[in-house]
């Protein structure tokens, strides 16, 4: 390391250029300006100035102009081409490395007999290293009060600027300019019981650097600092806050405020407490608990928020302090209370009947319940008031009577009536009511029906009962009404009620009716009735009975040349209306008209005209009948003619063709096809009517009586194949199968030509080891969208998709198991 210095670079006999540096450091600004001086030496020269020439110190160059040279002189000579300076910034720590210096110059001669076309010299240097060093600086509080603390700073070199901050070094108050190596400051306006983070900085004399102390935490005298706070139940016998509290300043008076979010319930002033933590206890009066009581007077508890502030006289030191606990009232010092209730049965057509508004009956009598007095504590107000009964519940706000209603459950039945306040807080009393049972009338039995079932004379019959309603063991139900009335059912309205309940019999709660004449409803028509059964509770619990009553059905009507059985009207000489059995013979004179089939219960024997069989088939048997198409006659059709020779068919007409399919009895041939042709004599032997043209026995086929064994093919044009064989018979056909497809495909797909055939024949194995099952599928079926197909057999199925697009078909394989393993096509 150096401040000065010198370079060069001579080519040849002290010729060449000769460099000198120096350096001027800056402790301060941490900077050295270095200048360079370039100078050329020679004996004896002559040249002209140079304006391509450069001086480069730590990277920047300057271009120059040399001056021309012309100097015979003797001696060796040094010549000044160039000085520069360049300020060079040193590193945070004050060293400063590598800072190069270069001069060029160009000469483009010989000199001395060497050719030079240039000249550079340079070197790289390193600068002195400047003090760069922060002091160290230490820090100390004492004095510290709500508003200010007393700071003491000290320096490890002598320092002329002495700055503090209260943020942790955010911001910086200068408290002296004084220089030397301590300095202190009595800080004021702090805010009072408020942490701060207090630092000091020191500027070093020698090189304006700053050396800053570490963070002192001081927290400033002030206000009370609430810590904890204990449950309140605000309705205590006596009711204490009890309060955790750091106190700074044992003369500062203290306002306690309970508040419930940002509503202030209770404010208490004047507290004095001694300085330090400790748990402060703050009893409240009467008036006090009573203010609380009735802010709650809508809930039973909140979370409420304990607010300490301090004074000083009237200024409020500091900020306010809280903590938060419950604040709770209970059930059993601020419940309400509830001296009872009355009841009563409000509907007066159920109290004439019991004749006491404290019994109920089921179904019908009509709860009324009055409420007691009801009393709210603590400033709290009854808003509620319920009655229950058999899962009915009733409320009103105003202590007024509730109608509960019908009571349906009967028995020992509770009340209860439930008041409610403000807070939410409940009181109950129950009581029983005796419910007696009911149900309204009931018929257990009824008979209404014509004498006979045909005459106009009505019958009517019942039994029945009503509930009983006992009073002091005193029966007081019994029946009211017990009426009819009827009109005929083609009528629009009824007749007048006829009362009954005179011929009722009543014992106890049972009740009987029988009268096997009770009117006359004229026959030719059906009735309408209906009957009504009351018991004391009228209206209220009706049995209402509505019956048909048919028009009278005859057994035996006669009529003019006319007898109807079960039918007032026969429409033939006689008319049975249901079924008929006759022990007797039937004849036909004791029969017209026609006999349903469907009427018949079992077969009728061949030996009284009928099948003796109940089934086509067996009818046609019994009756030696020809049988359907396909059938073998046996026999019942002969020839007419004698020496038939055993023909059993009967050719018919003259001049008549017919085809026919015999046996020939004579001759022993199974199986004859033959055709007739016109004329007298067409058969085989000249007395008989028709002529075999062609029939065939086992071996042969006979043409006019000739044998001739088929050999060759029937041509196509005779609607043969023209073939002996498939393949050739489908060729000469016309039809063409085209393999598409040989292998095994259980996944995937496959394509194949689409256009070219008219059908598809796919064939595979539904199982694994099952026979091969197949399916033709015509082109027209084929669409450019999947369609399933599948194969199967017994036990399993293969599916595939089948569609087009364009000139491929595809075939992909979908559900089910198996493989598929041809495809051909059809044209």
């Amino acid at each position: 390391m150096a401040l000065s210095g010198s370079f060069q670079n001579l080519p040849v006999n002290n010729f060449g250029l000769y460099c000198t540096w120096s350096a001027t450091q800056s402790v301060t600004g941490n900077y050295s300006d270095v200048t360079l001086n370039v100078y050329l030496k020679y004996y004896a020269l002559e040249v002209g100035s140079r304006a391509d020439s450069t001086i480069s110190i730590n990277g920047t160059s300057e271009t120059y102009t040399a001056p021309a040279i012309n100097d015979y002189s003797s001696g060796q000579h040094t010549k000044l081409l160039k000085t520069k300076t360049v300020r060079v910034n040193h590193n945070a720590d004050g060293t400063k490395s590598g800072v190069a210096l270069s001069a060029y110059w160009r000469f483009s001669g010989t000199y001395s007999g060497t050719a030079i076309s240039s000249i550079t010299a340079s070197t790289t240097i390193t600068l002195d290293t400047i003090d760069r060093a922060a002091p160290t600086v230490s820090l100390s509080t004492s004095s510290i009060t709500s508003s200010g603390v007393t700071i003491s700073a000290t320096s490890s070199a002598t320092a002329d600027i002495w700055q503090y901050s209260t943020d942790n070094g955010s911001t910086w108050t200068q408290f002296s300019t004084t220089a030397g190596t301590s300095a202190s400051k009595a800080i004021t306006g702090l805010s009072p019981n408020t942490t701060y983070y207090i630092k000091v900085r020191a500027r070093k004399k020698s090189n304006q650097v700053y050396g800053t102390s570490s963070a002192a935490t001081v927290k400033t005298l002030g206000g009370a600092v609430v810590n904890s706070v204990t449950a309140l139940t605000a309705d205590a016998a006596t009711v204490k806050v009890v309060i955790n509290v750091t106190v700074y300043e044992a003369s500062y008076t203290n306002t306690l405020v309970i508040k419930n979010g940002s509503t202030a319930y209770l404010t208490i002033s004047g507290l004095s407490w001694s300085k330090g933590t400790a748990d402060r206890t703050v009893t409240l009066t009467a008036a006090q608990k009573t203010t609380l009581l009735t802010a709650m007077s809508t809930i039973k508890s909140f979370t409420g928020t304990f607010a300490v502030s301090s004074y000083s006289g009237s200024t409020q030191i500091g900020s306010t302090s809280s903590k938060t606990a419950t604040v709770s009232t209970t059930a059993a010092n601020s419940g309400p209370t509830l001296s009872g209730f009355t009841f009563a049965d409000s509907y007066a057509t159920t109290t004439a009947i019991t004749g006491n508004d404290q019994l109920f009956i089921q179904g019908y009598s009509k709860l009324t319940v009055t409420p007691g007095t009801a009393t709210a504590k603590n400033n709290a107000t009854i808003t509620n008031y319920t009655a229950t009964c058999n899962g009915v519940s009733v409320s009103n706000t105003t202590g007024d009577a509730l109608t509960v209603g019908v009571v349906s459950k009967s028995g020992t039945v509770a009340v209860v009536l439930t008041v409610t306040d403000s807070r939410g807080y409940t009181a109950s009393v129950s009581k029983n009511i005796t419910v007696l049972a009911y149900a309204k009338p009931k018929v257990s039995s009824l008979t209404l029906r014509r004498t006979n079932d045909i005459e106009a004379e009505m019958q009517l019959v019942f039994n029945g009962s009503i509930s009983a309603i006992t009073v002091d063991s005193v029966q007081k139900n019994s029946l009211l009404y017990v009426r009819y009335r009827y009109k005929a059912t083609s009528a629009t309205s009824y007749s007048s009620y006829v009362s009954i309940l005179s011929a009722v019999t009543q014992s106890g709660t049972s009740f009987s009716y029988s009268n096997l004449e009770l009117r006359s409803l004229a026959s030719d028509q059906s009735w309408d009735v209906h009957i009504q059964i009351r018991d004391q509770l009228n209206s209220l619990s009706s049995l209402d009975l509505y019956y048909v009553i048919p028009q009278g059905t005859p057994l035996v009507a006669l009529r003019k040349k006319m007898v109807g059985i079960n039918t007032p009207t026969p429409a033939a000489a006689l008319d049975v209306v249901g079924d008929a059995k006759v022990s007797g013979t039937l004849t036909a004179t004791t029969l017209s008209g026609a006999l349903a089939p469907a009427k018949l219960s079992a077969a009728v024997p061949i030996s009284k005209g009928g099948t003796g069989a109940t089934t086509a088939a067996a009818a046609r048997t019994n009756l030696a009948v020809l049988p359907l198409a396909g059938g073998t006659v046996t026999g019942q059709v002969k020839s007419t003619y004698a020496n038939a020779g055993g023909f059993l068919i009967e050719h018919g007409t003259a001049n008549k063709d017919a085809c026919f399919r015999a046996t020939r009895s004579d001759t022993g041939v199974s199986v004859y096809m033959g055709v007739g042709s016109g004329g007298t004599n067409h058969g085989v032997y000249s007395y008989k009517l028709g002529k075999w043209l062609v029939y065939a026995d086992g071996s042969n086929v006979y043409c006019n009586g000739t044998a001739t064994n088929v050999t060759g093919t029937v041509a196509v044009a005779h609607g043969g194949t023209g073939a002996t064989t498939a393949a050739a018979a489908r060729t000469n056909l016309g039809i063409t199968c085209t393999s598409l497809y040989n292998g095994s495909l259980s996944s995937g797909s496959i394509t194949f030509n689409y256009g070219n055939y008219n059908a598809y024949l796919i064939l595979g194995q539904p199982g694994s080891a099952t026979a091969i099952a197949g399916i033709v599928v015509p082109k027209g079926m084929l669409t450019t969208s999947d369609v399933k197909y599948q194969i199967t057999d017994e036990s399993y199925y293969r599916c595939f998709n089948l569609k087009y697009s364009g000139t491929t078909a595809t075939l992909t394989i979908s559900t089910g198991s198996g493989t598929i393993k041809r495809v051909f096509g059809l044209t």
